[in-house]
C-alpha cells in the first residue's frame, strides 16, 4: 500500500532512510546506487531530498543526514525510536503524493462526478482519471472499485461491505500508523469508546490499531448505514471464535443501531466479522488459552475447513517429520484456519496484502531464511490446496506463499529442532566451566542449545586453550577463545556468535 500510494521516487527515499537506519556503519554513495538500481546523480539528489524531507519533519535536527568521509549516515536523537522515525518519514512521503489527496478526499466524503472530486482536490480531470484507474486496479483484486453511479451520491466505493470493510482495515493502517488520527470528520465520541475485544495484552501501537478498526466500523455501520452480509457457512465457523471470545459493541453503539432499526442479529453478524477482522490482522486479540479452547472447538466441529485444516497439518509434520508440542500445534492451527477461512470466502483471487509488506523491496544477494525452504513448501501447498479444494488457486499467488509461510512457522517451532551443541573447557579454575555454561544457559533457550562434554559433537568449541582433536560429527566447528570471564566484551562477542550459529541451525 505505501508502494500504491508513494511516487517511485519518494518511495525510493523512503526505502534509503531505513536502509540507512539499518546500517548504521553507513553507506558510500556507490552503495546507494547499488541497492537502489539508479544512477550516482539520482543518489546525491536523493540524498539531498531524504535531508530536506527530515529538516522539515523533524525539528532541532534531531533526525539528520550526515556525511562522514565519504559515507552517509543517519543521527536520530536518544528521545526518539526507530520506528516512529520510520512511520512519521513514511506519512510525510505518502501526503506529498498527489493519489493521497484523492484517497483521502473520497474517504472522507462521497462525490456526484469526477469533475467535483477533481475540482475539490484542484486536480486536472485527466489526472483525476488517471489516479482513479490505478486506484481500481488495485482495487480489483478485492471485487471493489471507485465508481460514480448516477442518481446515487451516497457513496462512491463500491462493492460488498466485507470486501471494503477488509481493503479499508488494511489501507488506514497502512498510511497512518497510529501517528496520526484519521478520522476527523466522525463525531470525537467514537474515538473515546472502549475497545469491544476484550483482550487486555495488547500494545499501544495494537490499541490504536483497533481503535481505527472501530471508528471505521461504526462509522460505516451508522452513518453510512453499510452493513455486512456473511452467508451461513461463513458464520457457522466465526460463532466458534465468538462461543469462546465474544465481541460485544458499546452500548451507545448498539443503541443507535437499533435506532437505525438494525436487529439484534445484524449486530450480532457485525460484531463477529469485526472479531474476524481484528484476529485477521492484530496479533494476539485472544489469548493463549482462548486460542487453544476456540482450536478445540474448530477441531470438533467438524465443519469441512476445519476437518480439512487437520489433515492438511498432521500430513505435513508426517511428510517433513516434524513434531510439535501440543501448544504450538494448537498455535500453527489456529493461523492456518484464518487462511483458509479467507480463500474460502474471498476467494482465490483476493491477495494477502501483508505479504509484501514484510520483504525487502530491493532484495540483497543473500538468500533470506525462508528462501531455502520457499519453493518447497510453496510447492507442497500449492498441489494440496489445487486439488482438494481450490483449482483456480494460482501458484504464484501471495495466498499459497502466505500458508507456506505458517507451514515454515511449523517448522521453526518442532520440538525435534536441531540445537546448536558447545562444549566449554576452562583451566584457570575448576568453577569456570559451571560459570561459562549457566550463563549461556540463563541467555539462550534449551530448545536451541545443548551443551555436551564430547568435544568431537561441538558445533562451537569455547577454551582458554589450544584443543587439537581429530575428525568430528560437526562438519566445521567453530573455536572461540575465551580468557576472562568477567570481562563484558568477550560476553558480547561469543553471544553474538552463538546467536548467529543459532540462525544457521534453524530449518
Amino acid at each position: 500500500m505505501q508502494t500504491l500510494l508513494m511516487k517511485k521516487t519518494e518511495r525510493q527515499q523512503f526505502e534509503l532512510l531505513k536502509q540507512l537506519i539499518r546500517k548504521p556503519e553507513g553507506m558510500t554513495a556507490q552503495e546507494i546506487t547499488d541497492y537502489l538500481h539508479i544512477s550516482l546523480h539520482a543518489a546525491y539528489r536523493y540524498e539531498k531530498q531524504l535531508s530536506e524531507g527530515l529538516a522539515t519533519t523533524f525539528d532541532e535536527n534531531r533526525v539528520v543526514l550526515f556525511k562522514e568521509n565519504s559515507i552517509y549516515k543517519i543521527s536520530i536523537d536518544k528521545s526518539l525510536s526507530v520506528s516512529y522515525v520510520i512511520d512519521k518519514m513514511s506519512i510525510y512521503y505518502i501526503k506529498v503524493s498527489q493519489q493521497f489527496g484523492l484517497s483521502r478526499a473520497l474517504f472522507q466524503k462521497s462525490y456526484p462526478s469526477a469533475e467535483s472530486l477533481a475540482q475539490e482536490i484542484n486536480l486536472s480531470l485527466s489526472h483525476t482519471y488517471k489516479i482513479l484507474k490505478r486506484m481500481n486496479t488495485s482495487f480489483d483484486p478485492f471485487n471493489i472499485s471507485i465508481s460514480f453511479l448516477e442518481g446515487d451520491t451516497s457513496k462512491n466505493i463500491i462493492g460488498d461491505e466485507k470486501n471494503i470493510r477488509l481493503t479499508m482495515f488494511y489501507i488506514y493502517w497502512a498510511i497512518y500508523k497510529g501517528i496520526e488520527y484519521p478520522f476527523s470528520h466522525t463525531p470525537k465520541f467514537l474515538s473515546e469508546l472502549p475497545v469491544s475485544i476484550k483482550s487486555t495484552s495488547l500494545s499501544p501501537s495494537q490499541k490504536k490499531r483497533l481503535l481505527y478498526f472501530q471508528t471505521f466500523t461504526y462509522w460505516r455501520t451508522i452513518y453510512k448505514k453499510s452493513l455486512v452480509s456473511l452467508t451461513p457457512d461463513f458464520m457457522s465457523y466465526l460463532e466458534l471464535f465468538e462461543h469462546v471470545s465474544p465481541v460485544h459493541f458499546p452500548k451507545e453503539i448498539q443503541e443507535l443501531l437499533r435506532k437505525n432499526n438494525l436487529s439484534d442479529n445484524n449486530i450480532h453478524t457485525e460484531e463477529a466479522y469485526f472479531g474476524f477482522l481484528a484476529r485477521f490482522y492484530i496479533a494476539n486479540i485472544d489469548s493463549l488459552e482462548d486460542k487453544r479452547l476456540i482450536v478445540k472447538h474448530l477441531r470438533n466441529s467438524g465443519l469441512p475447513l476445519t476437518d480439512f485444516a487437520i489433515t492438511f497439518l498432521d500430513d505435513f509434520l508426517r511428510q517433513f517429520m516434524i513434531e510439535l508440542s501440543d501448544e504450538n500445534y494448537d498455535l500453527v492451527y489456529y493461523q492456518l484456519i484464518f487462511s483458509l477461512l479467507y480463500i474460502q470466502f474471498f476467494g482465490v483471487n483476493v491477495p494477502f496484502t501483508q505479504i509484501a509488506d514484510e520483504i525487502f523491496p530491493y532484495k540483497e544477494a543473500a538468500p533470506d531464511l525462508f528462501d531455502k525452504h520457499k519453493e518447497t513448501l510453496v510447492n507442497y501447498v500449492y498441489e494440496i490446496l489445487s486439488v482438494d479444494l481450490f483449482p483456480d488457486l494460482s501458484k504464484h499467488s501471495s495466498l499459497v506463499e502466505y500458508l507456506a509461510k505458517i507451514l515454515y512457522l511449523a517448522i521453526n517451532s518442532a520440538t525435534n529442532q536441531s540445537k546448536l551443541k558447545l562444549f566449554i573447557q576452562y583451566s584457570k579454575t575448576t568453577y569456570g566451566y559451571d560459570l561459562i555454561k549457566n550463563k549461556l544457559a540463563s541467555i539462550f533457550s534449551s530448545s536451541v542449545l545443548e551443551f555436551t562434554l564430547n568435544i568431537k559433537d561441538a558445533d562451537i568449541i569455547i577454551s582458554d586453550s589450544y584443543e587439537q582433536i581429530g575428525k568430528t560429527s560437526s562438519s566445521n566447528p567453530l573455536t572461540f577463545y575465551f580468557e576472562y570471564p568477567y570481562d563484558q566484551t568477550v560476553w558480547q562477542n561469543l553471544t553474538k556468535l552463538i546467536s548467529q550459529q543459532i540462525c544457521t541451525k534453524i530449518r
